[in-house]
């Protein structure tokens, strides 16, 4: 049997597991990256030579453009799927056992941008100076850490303003087409993850904020537009013309949620209400995925050494 045979039985038979979002990677992988180089293999022939060949090609000049090599986090999931379909093989009897010593490339661990104390203060006068749709949004996710696709999914009825408490039940996702094809669509659906179902007390601050746009809504979505909710990538554009129009450097609309959970740790919020707050599934994915010390805390940590120590 091919590879691509065994993919195709691995799919009918998987899809049903993983969320919109995460069959469409997957479905994207096979397709522009693994099926073109491993397709037409017996799966006999799949050993850790030919895996280790076909990785390091990806991690060197991977891209679709030909202008240079995927990223290490990138070729990882690659390879894990590869593995998960022959290991998926195997124990349908498709062809022996896998056995290789392919060591998958670590994922990219890259350094986190987070809004300083002046850059934060100078996004938050220009936003409450003015309150509209757009920046209410970049405030709740500065106030909530929510992602950008959940602030896209929100609707008012996922306020409850008289406990001032957020419910965060849904996501936008991209999913397959319903023609069959190769086109995606966005869709309103639940997360991932039971952890990320989670409710979050809101601040007075923020209730100030939401309440007059709440009294003149016109749409079911908190943050919306003609057609109903806005996309994640408008929405990102969005936030970068209120960067620029504040005088502040680009950065990805992510890091409003880094910059909530440094700003929670600084102030003494315990890690296990942070992540429960951020609807990870434990505390050690808050502690070495997004919480960073700034440069001032680092240093006044450091003070605290050389005062103790003489």
């Amino acid at each position: 049997m091919t590879f691509q045979a065994a993919a195709t039985l691995w799919h009918r038979t998987n899809v049903a597991r993983y969320k919109g979002a995460t069959a469409v990677k997957y479905e994207n992988l096979l397709r522009s990256h693994i099926l073109p180089e491993l397709g037409a293999r017996q799966l006999e022939e799949i050993n850790t030579l030919l895996l280790a060949d076909f990785m390091n090609a990806k991690l060197h000049c991977g891209r679709l453009d030909h202008s240079g090599g995927l990223s290490s986090s990138y070729v990882r999931s690659m390879m894990l799927l590869v593995l998960d379909i022959m290991e998926f093989a195997a124990a349908e009897g498709l062809c022996p056992p896998v056995k290789t010593t392919l060591q998958t490339p670590a994922a990219n661990r890259q350094e986190v941008v987070i809004l300083d104390t002046d850059a934060l203060r100078r996004l938050e006068t220009y936003l409450l100076a003015k309150p509209d749709i757009t920046g209410t949004g970049i405030l709740i996710s500065l106030h909530t850490g929510l992602r950008i696709s959940e602030v896209c999914a929100l609707r008012w009825e996922d306020i409850d303003f008289r406990k001032a408490v957020l419910h965060v039940r849904s996501t936008v996702a991209r999913v397959r087409g319903t023609d069959g094809g190769t086109a995606t669509r966005l869709i309103i659906d639940t997360p991932k993850t039971k952890s990320s179902l989670r409710d979050i007390p809101l601040s007075r601050q923020l209730m100030a904020v939401l309440l007059p746009l709440y009294e003149k809504r016109r749409s079911e979505y908190v943050i919306s537009d003609k057609s109903g909710f806005v996309s994640p990538r408008t929405y990102e554009y969005r936030f970068h013309r209120v960067l620029d129009q504040c005088g502040l450097p680009s950065i990805n609309y992510h890091a409003l949620r880094h910059t909530f959970a440094t700003r929670c740790i600084e102030l003494g919020v315990d890690v296990k209400t942070l992540s429960e707050i951020l609807g990870h599934a434990n505390v050690s994915t808050t502690l070495n995925t997004y919480v960073h010390s700034s440069v001032e805390r680092k240093r006044e940590q450091l003070e605290k050494l050389f005062v103790e120590s003489y």
